[in-house]
């Protein structure tokens, strides 16, 4: 009995101290206003606003290709014949891959390893 009257004195003398710890704890660490969850928000934020950048930039070279593309027919032509191989009904057309050197050499690579 005499170690619960001592720690309920104990408690009882630092009753504000403990109630100010506890509160600290529980509002920086528990719940969706928590400081870690603010945090954790304002990471995500800040990549958010990074991506956002990326996509206005992707955006203005795209209009800026685009007007060009509405403006000059040869430009569609070109994009075609670049981006869609496309061509016209009397040409051939030949398309240069780099790939099938870069898979022979990853393969004798692994086989050196």
């Amino acid at each position: 009995m005499g170690k619960i009257n001592n720690i309920w004195s104990y408690l009882a003398k630092h009753k504000y101290l403990i109630t100010l710890v506890l509160g600290t704890l529980l509002i920086g660490l528990v719940g969706e206003n928590s400081l870690l969850h603010y945090m954790k928000l304002q990471v995500r934020l800040s990549e958010v606003e990074e991506e956002l950048e990326e996509y206005q930039q992707q955006y203005e070279r795209d209009s800026l290709r685009l007007r060009a593309l509405q403006s000059n027919h040869k430009g569609v032509e070109r994009i075609a014949r670049e981006k869609y191989f496309m061509k016209h009904p009397d040409e051939d057309v030949f398309v240069l891959s780099t790939e099938e050197h870069k898979q022979s050499t990853e393969n004798t690579d692994e086989r050196t390893d």
